[in-house]
Parts: C-alpha cells; sequence; structure tokens
C-alpha cells in the first residue's frame, strides 16, 4: 500500500513539473477569481489589486519560461493567451467599476 501511494505522488510529482504551465494556470486562475469576488462585492480596488497579482505570477511564468534552457514555446504561448484573456476581463469589467464606486 505505502508502495502504492509514493508511485503515484511520483507520478502526479513529474506530470506537473513536466506540465509546469498547468500549476501557474491553476495559481493566476485562483489569484483572478479571488479578485472577481471582491468585484462583485463592490470592492475594486482590492479585485484590482488580486487581479493584478493574477497577472504578474503569469508575468514571471513567462520570464522564468523564456529563459529555462528547455524552453517550452507551447506553455509559453498558452500563458501570454492566458495573460490576454485576463486583462480583457479586466478591461470588460472596469466600466462596470464606476457605477460601483458611485
Amino acid at each position: 500500500m505505502q508502495t502504492v501511494r509514493l508511485l503515484a505522488g511520483n507520478a502526479i510529482t513529474s506530470f506537473f513539473k513536466a506540465h509546469l504551465v498547468l500549476l501557474a494556470l491553476a495559481a493566476s486562475a485562483g489569484w483572478f477569481y479571488a479578485g472577481n469576488q471582491y468585484f462583485t462585492k463592490g470592492n475594486v480596488v482590492g479585485a484590482l489589486l488580486w487581479e493584478a497579482i493574477a497577472i504578474l505570477l503569469l508575468i514571471a511564468f513567462c520570464i522564468n519560461t523564456f529563459l529555462s534552457p528547455t524552453t517550452s514555446w507551447v506553455s509559453l504561448t498558452i500563458a501570454i493567451v492566458a495573460i490576454g484573456i485576463e486583462v480583457w476581463l479586466i478591461k470588460r469589467w472596469l466600466p462596470n467599476a464606476n457605477s460601483k464606486l458611485n
């Protein structure tokens, strides 16, 4: 039983080492969702701060991926697309922010 757990743990660890972009996307989505929750409650400044953390996390991942000796262009492209989507969503929500501030 212990051997099975150890093998499963090693498999999961090696999978995420090979596909680091999935962890970056999951973490960024979590921060971005937290910002969305702040936005729906009317706290626009808090929402922008949480969403900025999500974008900065993906930018840091892109820089790390670009500078690594084994650059994964697919992972880099996926992260850049995710940054674009997050920025687009923020721009889409900003006009509604004025009504929440008043």
